[in-house]
């Protein structure tokens, strides 16, 4: 950073500012300004994130009015961009992480990271974090691509995919819920990679101009590695996609806010420090109440589908379309591609993670 030219010029212009305010005689009262604007937005972040009323009612997992749960935990690969805990940054990928940690029908296999919304560094270092904190250190972890241009030969991810996969064909269900590129890469090193998946869950795309409560929303995990993206979406697997128009309909609000602060379980109050600033800088900024778990869709599209609306669809985006992350699907009585619309059922939604962080313990 000291040898950024824009940093200086940044500090030569703070400088030149201050000095202008002294001159002027007003710079006592600038910082009187700068203090009182600092404890106004402390103070309004802080209500965001403490003031959140009474808890929501969790009921006991699985309701009755719904299918059961899978028979046999399912074997599955979470390839993400997790920053969980990282100030200011995304936490859904955290708490799909955790969820799938939790969930008995889930044996999960390892952990690959990748880039998006942070660097490979930043997400693998966070990934271990986690996985530290939750005594969960024997689960493989494997840092990805740190971009689209990378090589595969040099991506550790796509190897440990290409090798894990390949040794038990059919049997694994990969759930990718960040930039695409590991997968573009495994394919790459192994020409039938996705016909070895017993199923591949994408957390990504947009069937339309994102907007939520007037805020623009850019598309990143497919439109960093358009062609990524589009070797998933049509792979010789089924292929489940959850673009970011569902992912407004699954938004942890501050009544769910308030009932994991409400538990007394030391995993609800790990989780509550670590998702509070994310929750707070959202429910100021787009005035909805909490922040979006897209990244969970994925999950519960394989082990709780009864609580979402889909529909088979064939994606017919190209590359190109795909460098903004738009997928044009068109509808039909049967396509390849389950598009997932809506979370139909958000109480039974939401109760899956609570009933899954409760299996999870801190490590010592």
């Amino acid at each position: 950073m000291l040898r950024s030219l824009w940093f200086w010029t940044t500090v030569f212009i703070i400088a030149i500012g201050i000095a202008l305010t002294a001159a002027l005689g007003v710079f006592y009262w600038l910082v009187v300004a700068c203090v009182l604007a600092g404890l106004t937005s402390l103070a309004a972040l802080l209500a965001a994130g403490y003031v959140v009323g009474p808890p929501a009612p969790l009921v006991p997992w699985p309701p009755e009015h719904t299918a059961p749960t899978l028979a046999e935990p399912t074997s599955v690969i979470y390839d993400c961009d997790i920053t969980l805990g990282v100030p200011c940054h995304d936490v859904g990928d955290g708490l799909a992480l955790l969820y799938l940690l939790g969930a008995p029908e889930v044996n999960l296999l390892g952990v690959t990271t990748t880039y998006g919304h942070g660097t490979v560094e930043t997400t693998t270092r966070t990934a271990r974090r986690v996985l530290h904190c939750l005594g969960q250190g024997d689960v493989p972890l494997t840092p990805g691509a740190p971009s689209a241009a990378s090589s595969p030969a040099d991506n550790r991810a796509a190897h440990y995919l290409v090798q894990t996969v390949g040794d038990r064909p059919g049997e694994i269900v990969l759930i990718a819920t960040g930039c695409m590129t590991n997968l573009r890469h495994a394919a790459a090193l192994d020409g039938e990679f996705f016909s070895k998946l017993r199923a591949l869950y994408l957390w990504g795309g947009i069937t339309g101009p994102l907007n939520w409560n007037g805020h623009a929303i850019a598309e990143l995990n497919f439109s960093n590695d358009p062609e990524a993206a589009y070797q998933a979406l049509h792979a010789d697997c089924p292929v489940t996609v959850v673009p970011g128009q569902a992912g407004l309909t699954a938004v942890f609000r501050a009544p769910q806010m308030a009932a994991l602060q409400a538990s007394g379980m030391p995993i609800a109050r790990w989780l509550a420090r670590r998702i509070r600033l994310w929750f707070a800088l959202c429910r100021l900024w787009f005035h909805d109440g909490g922040f979006i778990i897209g990244d969970s869709i994925a999950a519960l599209a394989h082990t709780h589908p009864e609580t979402l609306e889909m529909q088979s669809v064939y994606v017919t985006s190209t590359p190109l379309e795909l460098r903004t992350g738009r997928l044009y699907v068109d509808p039909s009585s049967y396509g390849p591609t389950q598009l997932v619309l809506r979370v139909n059922d958000y109480e039974a939604f939401i109760t899956a993670h609570f009933a899954a962080w409760q299996h999870l313990r801190l490590g010592r």
